[in-house]
């Protein structure tokens, strides 16, 4: 999926999981435009800030800390440089891979509690890891603990299917006849 399809997609889908609902996306000059209520803003991390800074309640945010807020904005870069620009499959196994090592000792990308950048993750993830087989959801092992901890919030869990992450186990073995 073109990285402007990817944006557009994402920014949409966090609109509605921040209950803001429809809003208009648009490229200019290769960068993308988004229209809330009249007021525009350029550029896929200023627009995520934009729509997560509209809301008074916000179902997540960009951080309670200075670190996580630096660790958020750079993941949203991240995402926008990286993540959905990827033109192979051997690219984007390279960012899962790179996600998936900075998942190892933390539960979400910025630490101990969701932001904004672990929503955008798991919007941009989400028809990916639904048909990712059991041996690529081991492959990324810290993804998966992640997107299974995601997929289980509720704005999230309204609207998107959850993947399988454990196997039916089909025989037990150690049986042994006499």
């Amino acid at each position: 999926m073109p990285a402007a399809e990817m944006e557009t997609k994402v920014l949409k889908e966090l609109a509605n999981y921040i209950g803001i609902g429809e809003i208009k996306v648009t490229v200019d000059n290769m960068k993308i435009v988004i229209e809330v209520g009249g007021k525009k803003t350029a550029g896929f991390v200023t627009s995520v800030l934009s729509l997560v800074r509209s809301q008074h309640q916000q179902p997540v945010g960009e951080g309670s800390t200075v670190l996580e807020q630096c660790l958020t904005h750079d993941w949203l870069t991240y995402f926008a440089t990286q993540l959905f620009h990827c033109p192979s499959h051997e690219v984007l196994a390279t960012c899962l891979r790179y996600i998936n090592k900075e998942l190892e000792n933390r539960e979400y990308l910025c630490g101990f509690c969701p932001t904004v950048a672990d929503v955008v993750l798991f919007l941009a993830l989400h028809p990916f890891v639904l048909s990712w087989s059991y041996m690529q959801k081991e492959q990324y092992l810290n993804i998966s603990r992640w997107f299974s901890t995601m997929q289980n919030d509720k704005r999230l869990s309204l609207t998107y299917s959850s993947a399988q992450f454990s196997r039916t186990q089909l025989y037990h073995e150690g049986i042994k006849s006499h």
